[in-house]
């Protein structure tokens, strides 16, 4: 493994926003990897930093993990707020997506007036999702999957290593010896996102080694082509319109191309 990657993480973390950030904090590798890092930064500690976990109840072990966090938390002398939500577990996308809606909910309800909610998403997290919403036979905004940044109730989301491997993060935590939960659920292969991770991402990588890389690419392409749409789609709208705001002309939308009415 290459050994600048465990520099990679607090390189990624360089340009912190003005404002208090939160960590979404699981206990896991990913989330553990973040929260140390800022934690080790005095910029992130001086803007307002604290760490949020959400006990989703689905496992008989979550009381230990949310004790984990806390205990962690304290050992960084960080605030650790805990929201227990509750979870449909026959939801139509299964547990795991309903787990992944509360979580959010939560946090949109939760954060303060321009706090940055921070996530632990990486690349390899990016190139699943990317292939999870081709499979759905989704379109440019869709596709171009997690944003780094993004609108969150009345703060900001920030996904700060998008851009790094999970071989990065893997790197920092065995540098830094950290302590982090493995949820056994991240194995069940009946879930679509665990099956891509165990079987088909390692099948694509044997033949194409740089397959995350290229599809994380592939996800930011699009991202600037739906911002692209985006644009001329308010454009069009604008010249469409007619002296009735509720109303559009539609001699002036038939002259549009298809796909833009």
């Amino acid at each position: 493994m290459h050994a600048s990657h465990a520099y990679a993480i607090p390189a990624a973390l360089a340009a912190l926003p003005a404002a208090p950030l939160c960590v979404g904090y699981s206990g896991g590798l990913d989330s553990s990897v973040l929260l140390h890092a800022l934690a080790a930064s005095p910029a992130a500690r001086e803007r307002g930093l604290r760490a949020w976990h959400v006990h989703h109840g689905l496992h008989p072990d979550a009381d230990a993990w949310a004790a984990h966090c806390a205990q962690v938390c304290a050992g960084y002398g960080l605030e650790l707020t805990v929201s227990r939500v509750s979870v449909a577990r026959d939801g139509g996308d299964g547990p795991e997506a309903a787990a992944r809606a509360a979580r959010h909910a939560a946090f949109a309800a939760g954060l303060g007036a321009g706090e940055v909610l921070t996530l632990a998403h990486h690349r390899d997290d990016q190139a699943e999702t990317l292939l999870l919403r081709l499979l759905r036979g989704s379109g440019p905004d869709a596709l171009a999957a997690m944003r780094e940044w993004r609108d969150c109730g009345r703060g900001r989301l920030w996904r700060p290593l998008l851009a790094l491997p999970r071989a990065a993060l893997e790197a920092y935590a065995r540098e830094h010896a950290l302590r982090w939960i493995d949820d056994p659920g991240n194995d069940e292969q009946r879930y679509d996102r665990n099956f891509l991770r165990h079987r088909a991402l390692p099948l694509l990588r044997e033949r194409w080694p740089q397959a995350p890389a290229a599809l994380a690419q592939s996800a930011r392409l699009q991202e600037e082509a739906a911002e692209l749409l985006d644009g001329e789609d308010a454009a069009a709208l604008a010249q469409v319109r007619s002296l009735d705001p509720q109303a559009l002309s539609r001699s002036r939308l038939r002259a549009l191309a298809p796909a833009r009415r």
